[in-house]
């Protein structure tokens, strides 16, 4: 390489790359490794058309697969895991994609000539999303549990009434989920039903003061809504970390208030959940809401709420048959509030609205793109994007024969 293409490739260096670079990770939603071997991606004859080809050819494949991979967070979390580091190099001047881009051992790997066919950009990420899309997950050893962009609306400092108090035993069956489930799994499935319940018990307590004696495992707001709790765990934002109530053990709370902790703890242990089994979890952000949405949708709690003791936020969860008796049957509440929440927040639209129909006991069926899904008279339709972002859900009635 002569002193002529060691200018022009430290050029896109300093100009061009910083902001490639920023749209990769922006699409992959974390820092991608990269490793690129600068000194190897030339073609004396062609320099002049780097600042050209160099971004078609490396770069704008690489944004454009990530993008298609990572439009949730369960992509996301899958990429980050299983994507161990990017390589560019040009070592043979290859241009067939067969060979050109491979990847192995978690290891993506562009040897691709710096100049032919540059054009083919669609082609390329189309070959680095087969890749990925077929061979992530075998090299995802963990799914690495950070909190989702999408996090369930909490009540302000406010709890909900269970009247209810499950058993251990009960639990445990009820919180069975699928073999194989990742915690984002978990988590997106339960994430509407959450919202819903989210929005109840705010509706029911708004405005009011609130009172928590957690040795008595009740919260009260106002003068007589008095809820039964479940402790879950706590945040410090002084300390950076996570401690589950199972494992604190100076906080004198009776085990009988402790069930849907130990509980989490269990489904760790199950599907080797290392967040759930780990007494206490260093964590720059507060995966209070994360853990407590999960905990909703699996333990089928009546709620979540976070409270503020001294410098502590402590997540609790409620058990109310009055919140529980509240939830939202029709099916125009059910399209409204799915609809408000795909405007608010980020997550999975599809996967979502398949797993909180199906709690709201419909029949979910898929029919190409879109889900209908049907209870008794009452049907729901989702229309979806290829990339299954909602664009439509409406319900209607069924025609039943005498």
């Amino acid at each position: 390489m002569g002193l002529k293409e060691k200018r022009i490739i430290k050029a896109f260096q300093n100009e061009q790359y910083p902001a490639l670079e920023a749209e990769i990770n922006k699409a992959a939603g974390y820092e991608v490794p990269m490793d690129i071997k600068w000194d190897t991606l030339m073609e004396d004859r062609f320099s002049h058309i780097y600042h050209n080809t160099f971004p078609k050819i490396y770069f704008q494949p690489l944004i454009q697969a990530f993008k298609a991979i990572c439009i949730d967070e369960m992509g996301v979390e899958l990429l980050k895991a299983g994507l161990k580091n990017v390589i560019i190099v040009n070592e043979n001047n290859e241009h067939s994609l067969g060979k050109a881009i491979t990847f192995e051992e978690g290891v993506l790997k562009i040897d691709h000539s710096p100049v032919i066919n540059a054009d083919n950009v669609e082609d390329k990420a189309n070959r680095i999303i087969e890749l990925l899309e077929n061979k992530l997950e075998e090299f995802a050893k963990t799914t690495t549990n950070n909190t989702p962009a999408a996090a369930a609306p909490t009540v302000s400092e406010t709890p909900t009434t269970p009247e209810k108090t499950k058993t251990p035993q009960n639990q445990q069956e009820q919180a069975t989920p699928l073999p194989n489930v990742s915690m984002a799994e978990l988590y997106d499935q339960s994430f509407a039903l959450a919202c819903e319940k989210q929005e109840i018990f705010g509706e029911m307590v708004k405005g009011l003061n609130w009172s928590c004696d957690m040795l008595e495992g009740k919260l009260t707001y106002g003068d007589d809504k008095v809820f039964d709790i479940q402790v879950i765990g706590t945040y410090s934002e002084n300390e950076k970390s996570w401690l589950w109530a199972w494992a604190n053990n100076q906080s004198g709370i009776p085990e009988t208030f402790l069930q849907s902790s130990l509980a989490m703890r269990d489904l760790g242990t199950r599907h080797q959940f290392q967040d759930l089994t780990t007494p206490k979890l260093q964590m720059d952000t507060d995966p209070g809401s994360y853990f407590s949405v999960i905990a909703v949708g699996v333990l089928q709690d009546s709620c979540y709420v976070p409270l503020t003791f001294k410098g502590l936020k402590v997540y609790v969860t409620v058990r109310s048959k009055e919140v529980d008796s509240k939830a939202r049957t029709a099916p125009a509440l059910i399209c409204s509030h799915f609809t408000n929440l795909a405007a608010s927040f980020r997550f999975p639209h599809k996967y979502c609205l398949q797993h909180y129909l199906t709690a709201k006991g419909y029949q979910v069926e898929n029919c190409g793109n879109n889900i209908l899904a049907k209870n008794g008279e009452d049907q729901i339709l989702g229309i979806f994007d290829l990339k299954g972002n909602l664009m439509k859900i409406s319900n209607s009635k069924t025609a039943v024969q005498a």
